[in-house]
């Protein structure tokens, strides 16, 4: 879900919404929970809006429900996300069996949203430092979300100028317009750009899968030379290969701008679209990401919903045929 229906079931809990669809949502997410047969996981997205609302008793009241149906799981940051994708796929491609799946790799614990951290360069000794570091990791392991955001400092919170962001990418897409052939083409430039930022981590995956024996890179293994290949390579890479195609249909559609808020609703689709079964958010992010151009309702199991009733349709369905 993205930070408007986690607010939306917040309100129901708050009883200040007593729509009956949302509601219904709400009892069955709960029910689906408790039974163990689901969680609503977050990304750092979430967190990062969360911090944006000024009203402390809201904002406690949305990481509460938050702890409650998330069971303290969250996805790891995209950054470290697309470096273990990256992992995965070339090791894959490169003929290594037995790896442990991506879906399996890719979760932690909410306190982990912004990447693990543990004390270090302690004046302790190694092995009292591992001592303490073993203690510092089960603490933070069991700490919930309530907890974290009644400890942060929120007037020092320093937010990112989103709009900002959103206005140089637009004056970018402008300048270099005329070159855009295709979505194909638009898709293929947003990938490989960002993927240009790994270029480190991929040499370094390169050069450990041919030490032990994978394959010749060099000769085989030309990700983006060849058209199937790069497909494959792409999706899967999920986090940037989402990402990208939500980037490419901004540009490929000539009257559209991108504003500070589409960047965020991005980055929940990468996570959603990459890992979950159901995508809750606006409609205006369900449209782009069905476009059939794109491409993603047909490459990746999440269904994307903008109601509650639509949303209550996917989960009994679902849940009914288990």
């Amino acid at each position: 879900m993205d930070l408007r229906f986690w607010i939306f079931l917040r309100d129901v809990e708050l009883g200040r919404n007593n729509n009956h669809d949302l509601t219904q949502l709400l009892c069955r997410i709960k029910m689906f929970v408790d039974d163990g047969m689901a969680i609503c996981p977050i990304c750092e997205t979430v967190f990062v809006e969360l911090m944006k609302q000024s009203d402390y008793e809201t904002r406690m009241a949305t990481a509460k429900l938050i702890d409650r149906l998330s069971s303290g799981v969250t996805l790891i940051s995209s950054p470290e996300r697309i470096n273990q994708e990256l992992c995965n796929a070339i090791y894959s491609q490169a003929g290594a069996k037995n790896l442990i799946p991506i879906d399996e790799l890719v979760w932690t614990k909410l306190s982990y949203i912004f990447g693990e951290i543990h004390p270090h360069q302690t004046p302790f000794s190694s092995t009292d430092e591992l001592v303490i570091q073993k203690a510092f990791f089960d603490h933070m392991w069991d700490i919930s979300l309530a907890e974290m955001i009644s400890s942060f400092n929120f007037e020092e919170w320093e937010q990112s100028d989103w709009q900002k962001t959103a206005d140089s990418l637009n004056s970018g897409n402008k300048q270099y317009f005329d070159e855009i052939r295709s979505y194909e083409q638009t898709f293929r430039s947003e990938f490989v750009g960002v993927l240009n930022l790994f270029k480190e981590t991929i040499l370094q995956l390169v050069m450990e899968a041919e030490s032990l024996g994978y394959m010749d890179f060099e000769v085989n293994y030309k990700i983006l030379s060849d058209r199937e290949r790069f497909t494959r390579f792409s999706k899967s890479v999920r986090t940037l290969h989402i990402s990208a195609s939500c980037h490419a249909a901004v540009r490929w559609d000539q009257k559209r701008q991108l504003k500070g808020n589409d960047l965020l609703d991005f980055h929940h689709a990468e996570a959603a679209l990459g890992y979950c079964n159901l995508f809750l958010t606006e409609k205006p992010l369900k449209t782009l990401l069905s476009q059939n151009h794109l491409g993603l309702k047909y490459d990746f199991r999440c269904v994307v919903e903008s109601s509650a009733a639509g949303g209550l349709e996917v989960l009994n369905a679902n849940f009914n045929q288990e």
